[in-house]
């Protein structure tokens, strides 16, 4: 996809596959990270339990950020698709209208 102004929106499968191509990188790489360990760390505010629980939900967010990623990688790849059958299939129709004569 390439965009110049708010305004202006331009579309191309090619674009739309580079879309999912970062979007599958980027919940590759989501999901490659993990949350810091809590071995060794030591607070006056807080202790195991509220440590554990902090880690549990930074990986549960981790998880659903890759997630929705991974979702938004498919969508743009199908909308690639059809961008590109529904391209192919307007200029078969404009093709039609106006069929080429040889002289």
């Amino acid at each position: 996809m390439e965009s110049r102004t708010a305004a202006e929106l331009r579309v191309s499968g090619g674009g739309l596959h580079s879309e999912a191509g970062w979007c599958e990188s980027a919940a590759g790489a989501l999901a490659s990270n993990s949350a810091p360990s809590a071995t060794g760390l030591s607070s006056p505010l807080g202790n195991a339990a509220a440590v554990t629980r902090a880690h549990a939900e930074v990986v549960a967010a981790g998880i659903r950020c890759t997630l929705r990623m991974q979702a938004t990688a498919t969508e743009l790849a199908s909308a690639a698709t059809g961008y590109s059958a529904n391209e192919a299939r307007s200029a078969a129709q404009l093709r039609a209208l106006s069929p080429t004569t040889v002289t």
